[in-house]
């Protein structure tokens, strides 16, 4: 399976929902499209990540450098509903600071 992304604006949030895997067949275009919502001035980034089934270590390098490009315009990156893979990947790596999570897309809204 390879990798959907949407997009939704949702008040202040860009909602980028997540479908699939970021691997390395998938980075170039999950890079492409985050810097170029940043770039449009979504500064508030929700990823929606109830049906990434995998992230690769490709995939966090590019949430890293995509959180620095974000921080530069005043931004930032936060994440919704994790899976267990995904998340583990995250806590491994010990990103789980380093980020906002919320259990839920409604819990980050509401926030």
């Amino acid at each position: 399976m390879s990798l959907e992304i949407g997009v939704e604006t949702v008040g202040p949030w860009s909602v980028v929902n997540l479908k699939g895997r970021i691997d390395a067949a998938s980075a170039l275009e999950f890079d492409r499209a985050v810097r170029e919502l940043i770039a449009s001035g979504g500064l508030r980034i929700l990823f929606n990540c109830a049906e990434l089934r995998y992230v690769s270590s490709v995939g966090i390098g590019i949430f890293v450098e995509c959180s620095k490009f974000a921080a530069a315009s005043g931004g930032y990156l936060s994440f919704a509903a994790m899976t267990p893979h995904v998340k583990n990947v995250f806590e491994m790596v010990r990103f789980v600071s380093l980020f906002q999570m919320y259990e839920s897309v409604d819990d980050a809204l509401k926030a």
